[in-house]
C-alpha cells in the first residue's frame, strides 16, 4: 500500500471523522421503511451491490440492523481512504482496490473476508464510472465464491445531488427515506459473465427507479 504524507494523513482523520458524524446524525433524522421481497435476508451471507451514487446511507443502515461482518471494496486513490476511515467509524470495514489497481490482490482478500463468514459490499459502477454500468468483477467474485449477489438501492424524499460523475444523492434531514432490495441473484460458474453483468445491471437500475419513485405511488 503507498505511504501517505501527513498532512493527507490528517485530511483524511478531520474529515473522515466529520463525514461519519454527518451520516450519523442525518441518518437519525430520517424516517426509513424497507422493501425486500419474500425470502430474502440480511442473515444470510451475501455479496451486496448497490451503484457508487447510492452508498452514502446504506452502511449506516446496515450497520444498525445487521451484525455480520462486512467489507466493502474501496478504491485507493485519496477519496477512497477518506471514505474508508469513515465507514471505519460507522463499523464497516474495508478492502483497498479497484477494477484498474490491485485488481486480483484486492479479490483474493475479498475471498477470504468471504470463507471468513463475512458479507462484502461492492459498488459495480465504482469508482470513475461509467455511472450505472456494472462491471465485471461483482461477477468474478460471485462465480468464484459461490455466494449471492443481492442487489440493493436506497433512495430519500428530498435531496441534494451532487455534480460529480455518479450524481451522489444527499438526504436533507427529516426526509423520508426509503431501502429496495432487489432478487437474489444466483450466478454459476458457467454463466456468460457478460450475461450476469448485465443481469445485475438491470436489476439495480429497476429497483433504483422503484426507490426514486417510491412516493409517487403512494
Amino acid at each position: 500500500m503507498a505511504r501517505v504524507g501527513f498532512l493527507k494523513t490528517v485530511q483524511i482523520y478531520v474529515f473522515g471523522s466529520l463525514a461519519a458524524g454527518l451520516i450519523r446524525v442525518v441518518y437519525a433524522t430520517i424516517r426509513w421503511e424497507c422493501i425486500m421481497p419474500p425470502g430474502v435476508s440480511l442473515d444470510a451471507q451475501n455479496i451486496y451491490a448497490f451503484w457508487h451514487g447510492r452508498m452514502l446511507m446504506l452502511p449506516r443502515w446496515y450497520r444498525s440492523r445487521e451484525k455480520r461482518s462486512l467489507y466493502m471494496l474501496i478504491s485507493q486513490h485519496g477519496d477512497g481512504r477518506l471514505i474508508a476511515f469513515a465507514i471505519k467509524l460507522l463499523g464497516i470495514q474495508s478492502v483497498a482496490g479497484s477494477s484498474t489497481r490491485r485488481g486480483v490482490a484486492a479479490t483474493l482478500e475479498l475471498m477470504r473476508r468471504l470463507e471468513e463468514g463475512a458479507s462484502i459490499g461492492i459498488t459495480p459502477d465504482g469508482p470513475k464510472g461509467p455511472r450505472h454500468v456494472c462491471k465485471k468483477g461483482v461477477v468474478t467474485l460471485a462465480q468464484q465464491a459461490g455466494i449471492t449477489v443481492l442487489p440493493v438501492s436506497y433512495s430519500v424524499q428530498d435531496r441534494w445531488i451532487i455534480p460529480s460523475w455518479d450524481r451522489m444523492i444527499v438526504p436533507r434531514p427529516f426526509s423520508r427515506g426509503v431501502v429496495v432490495f432487489g432478487e437474489p441473484l444466483r450466478i454459476s460458474p458457467e454463466e456468460d459473465r457478460n450475461e450476469a453483468r448485465v443481469r445485475i445491471q438491470e436489476s439495480l437500475n429497476g429497483i433504483t427507479e422503484k426507490a426514486d419513485a417510491y412516493w409517487d405511488s403512494l
